[in-house]
């Protein structure tokens, strides 16, 4: 059976490394870094069959040493549905890519991602790229 989109929205915050400089607190406070929404219409058939696919990528920078670790999480409608351990060991800048699916109730879905410091005595930033993007599909 062919799939058909639903809708799609993306959030491009910078398309380049050392594109802006935020901040990542250390858990358990995260920074909400970047949005997007679909809209699911009911009226389309086969929506309430549906999957979302969610892609981010995020470009971090490190000051410290050693092991640094960044957790990396989306909320849908201010609940956790996905959340993935980022292990840093041998440079200072990384980019991590994100890719998961959420099957999704119908109507609008707004999804943050989040990220949070989980090294103590370490300071990371968002440098970019930063793009975080939502592809909603029925059947």
């Amino acid at each position: 059976m062919a799939k058909t989109v639903l809708d799609y929205n993306s959030t491009v915050i910078t398309p380049i490394t050392n594109g802006i400089s935020l901040p990542v607190p250390i858990s358990p406070a995260g920074l909400g870094i970047a949005t997007a929404s679909v809209f699911i219409d009911p009226t389309i058939p086969g929506a309430a069959n549906n999957r979302v696919e969610l892609k981010a990528s995020i470009g971090l920078h490190f000051v410290g040493a050693g092991n640094i670790r960044s957790l990396v999480r989306i909320w849908r409608a201010g609940k956790e549905i996905y959340y993935g351990l980022q292990t840093n060991l041998f440079d200072d800048n990384i980019i991590i890519n994100v890719e998961t699916v959420d099957v999704a109730p119908l109507g609008v879905q707004n999804y943050q991602l989040i990220i949070e410091n989980q090294t103590p005595a370490t300071t990371a930033f968002v440098s970019g790229p930063l793009v975080f993007s939502a592809t909603a599909y029925s059947g």
